[in-house]
């Protein structure tokens, strides 16, 4: 976890303690920049060591993506953290991936102190999207419903309990 952690701020490939946990079958001769999907690979593993840092509790969650972790972060519109909306809108209007990462790991570090879980194989698959032209406005729906998304009342029991479902529920009208 230290190795990943070390090289969260380098690009793929640097560093080689790492290569066998952030290598991408199918990638040898693709050229000499690394792929789109070694990008993500290596952003995401590296970013969930920084998560994970010290804690105890599994901070990746299945099913919980960018836009549930920033929403939980930043709160209700009636309640919400200013400091954490203004990274999350600067990550979410991002044009390059060296900017989406340097965001990214800002968020991540603010969802690490409020103990805020990611799916890191989802954000990994988003990654990939996002760096192929013309797909960043997908990535960034996806992220827009994810963050809009209303927890239902089971959701919010589970929260105070501590327990996790795989997949976030519906929204109700009730909320």
């Amino acid at each position: 976890m230290a190795a990943l952690r070390a090289a969260a701020a380098k690009a793929p490939g640097q560093s080689p303690e790492i290569w066998h946990l952030t290598s991408v079958p199918g990638t040898d001769g693709a050229g000499d920049e690394p792929t789109r999907e070694e990008w993500a690979v290596h952003t995401a593993m590296t970013l969930y060591a920084v998560h994970q840092q010290s804690r105890t509790e599994r901070m990746f969650q299945p099913g919980r993506g960018l836009g549930h972790a920033a929403r939980q972060l930043i709160g209700s519109p009636d309640d919400e953290n200013p400091s954490a909306r203004t990274r999350f809108n600067a990550l979410v209007t991002s044009t390059t991936v060296a900017e989406l990462r340097h965001h990214l790991r800002s968020l991540v570090s603010q969802l690490r102190s409020k103990s805020i879980t990611l799916d890191y194989a989802m954000l990994a698959d988003d990654l990939v999207l996002f760096q192929d032209p013309g797909r960043a406005k997908d990535v960034r729906l996806r992220w827009s419903r994810q963050y809009a998304f209303l927890p239902t009342d089971q959701d919010a029991s589970d929260a105070s309990t501590g327990s996790h479902s795989a997949s976030p529920s519906a929204p109700t009208l009730e909320n």
